[in-house]
């Protein structure tokens, strides 16, 4: 456990190195940017209008940052041979793989909690309007980007760094259009194998449609507990999905 936790700590370190946690000023520039742009209708709908648009923001800025935080950890380690000092220690590759991966959840997480601190500041000094539940949205948004981090991180242990960035994109791209799309045209259109192939395709690569709870957020009374925990449980069997096939390609791969 004391290695895992090394290795974390050394994740959130280096991400505080390549200035990455600026990120977070500048979406609070972006939210405050946007402010003046809201509909002037009544405030009550203008506080809603905000949080809606700041947690579409949220949700952006949560999936970049899994990327960039993820996509370089394996790669940027082996080109400069840093990985070979910390294997030759007593870290077996699970508990690198594990460190690794909780690193860079823990910085997603400081980043996204202070993004949501900056949305709800902000409500509260232009429009006097006190709205917590926007961390509903953000944990949403959390859950979504620990999943694509997984995801990203499992490629890194065998794709190139522009290989893993592409293949994220489209798989992120691909998991939001497949409850509409993928459903319609290949499952409902298709026929014979491609129909089989389709059908399994649906059910197996995740839907990041449920982790869209901005309108919920925005214009609701906020998201049930029951379905918090179902995202929740979702996004966990992913997560564990991606990071357990990661680490047997990683086990592998000779060093």
């Amino acid at each position: 456990m004391r290695n895992i936790a090394y290795i974390a700590i050394n994740v959130v370190k280096d991400a505080a190195r390549r200035k990455i946690f600026y990120v977070v000023f500048l979406f609070g520039l972006a939210v405050v940017a946007l402010s003046p742009l809201l509909p002037t209708f009544e405030m009550g709908a203008r506080a809603q209008f905000l949080r809606d648009v700041s947690l579409s923001l949220t949700a952006l800025f949560g999936v970049v940052l899994a990327v960039i935080l993820s996509v370089g950890q394996i790669p940027g380690e082996i080109d400069r041979r840093t990985i070979y000092n910390v294997l030759s220690k007593p870290v077996s590759r699970l508990q690198y793989m594990a460190g690794k991966y909780l690193g860079v959840i823990a910085a997603l997480a400081g980043i996204l909690a202070v993004m949501g601190l900056e949305v709800l500041v902000l409500i509260y000094v232009r429009l006097g309007v006190f709205t917590p539940v926007v961390f509903q949205g953000v944990f949403a948004v959390f859950l979504e980007s620990a999943v694509i981090a997984a995801f990203c991180l499992a490629l890194s242990t065998f794709a190139t760094v522009p290989v893993n960035v592409f293949a994220t994109v489209l798989f992120y791209l691909v998991c939001h259009v497949k409850t509409g799309f993928l459903h319609e045209k290949l499952v409902e259109g298709a026929t014979g194998f491609v129909r089989v192939f389709s059908w399994s395709l649906y059910y197996v690569i995740p839907n990041l449609e449920n982790f869209n709870v901005s309108l919920q957020v925005g214009y609701g009374g906020g998201v049930p507990a029951t379905q918090m925990l179902r995202i929740t449980a979702y996004a966990l069997m992913f997560i564990a999905i991606f990071l357990i096939i990661g680490y047997l390609v990683f086990r592998r791969r000779d060093l």
